[in-house]
C-alpha cells in the first residue's frame, strides 16, 4: 500500500496540493513499480480525462514521479474548487 496524494490536474500534470512539498509541486504518474527495471515513462498514466479536476492518487513518490500510481478518487467541479481553496491555505 502506498501513500495518498491530493492534487489537481493542470496541463496534463498532477499539481500536488497535499501533502505540501517545498521541492516538488508537479508530478507525473506511472503504473510502473519504483524498483522495476523499466523506465517510468513506459507506464505513464494519461491524465487528459482528469484535466481541471481534483484527484486522489495512491502510490509511492520519488523525485518527479508517483510510482505504482492509481487514481482512487476524483472530484466534480465543486469539490475541485473546495480542494484548491482548502489546500491553498495550509
Amino acid at each position: 500500500m502506498g501513500n495518498v496524494f491530493v492534487g489537481v490536474v493542470r496541463n496534463g500534470l498532477f499539481q500536488l496540493l497535499f501533502p505540501k512539498s517545498e521541492v516538488v509541486t508537479q508530478l507525473r504518474l506511472t503504473t510502473t513499480g519504483i524498483h522495476h527495471s523499466v523506465p517510468p515513462e513506459n507506464g505513464e498514466l494519461n491524465l487528459v480525462e482528469y484535466e481541471g479536476s481534483a484527484i486522489a492518487v495512491e502510490g509511492q513518490a520519488n523525485r518527479d514521479w508517483i510510482y505504482s500510481a492509481s487514481v482512487v478518487d476524483t472530484g466534480d467541479p465543486i469539490v475541485t474548487a473546495l480542494v484548491e481553496k482548502v489546500f491553498s491555505t495550509l
